[in-house]
């Protein structure tokens, strides 16, 4: 089954991404999600925010098990250019073009497993959090934090009072 992640209007421009993509296109989503955090690129960090999302809606959405995924496709386009212009020299204008990017990550893997579920266990007496099973707050450091609240500031007298006061200029 495949599973398909998209991120639209990066704004950074597409030959940029495609060479931190490239790095990391024949790898296990997890080992290129690790691999992206050492990779020292402005588009690693939305590559593996994107990556994480694909993972959990095949994990959640589509019940894949996350341990046989891999990437399938990993293909970066172009996205729409914002043309600006600067000033140039003589009175002239010199055009920016500040370009786009679209990211499409597919994953492929298999359908878990039935039975091969997180089975819950049923709350039991002895699993139960109860005030006295809790535990226990050391009395002297909430004591202490409410003692440096309710003390009063001690007042500065004289020349470093007037000094203090002042407004900066």
């Amino acid at each position: 089954m495949k599973v398909t992640a998209k991120l639209n209007y990066l704004r950074i421009s597409p030959r940029k991404v495609r060479a931190v993509v490239d790095v990391v296109k024949k790898m296990e989503p997890r080992a290129a999600a690790l691999q992206l955090k050492f990779i020292p690129n402005r588009a690693s960090q939305s590559l593996i925010k994107l990556i994480n999302s694909a993972l959990a809606n095949a994990e959640n959405n589509f019940s894949l098990d996350t341990d046989n995924i891999k990437i399938a496709e990993f293909k970066v386009d172009g996205g729409p250019v914002f043309k600006r212009f600067r000033p140039g020299s003589r009175g002239r204008v010199s055009p920016l073009r500040k370009k786009t990017s679209h990211i499409t990550l597919v994953l492929e893997g298999q359908r878990r497993q039935v039975g091969h579920g997180k089975k819950i266990k049923p709350e039991t007496e002895s699993t139960k959090i109860t005030p006295e099973s809790a535990p226990e707050t050391k009395s002297w450091e909430t004591k202490k934090f409410f003692d440096q609240k309710s003390k009063p500031k001690e007042k500065k007298s004289g020349f470093v009072k007037k000094f203090f006061q002042r407004k900066a200029v």
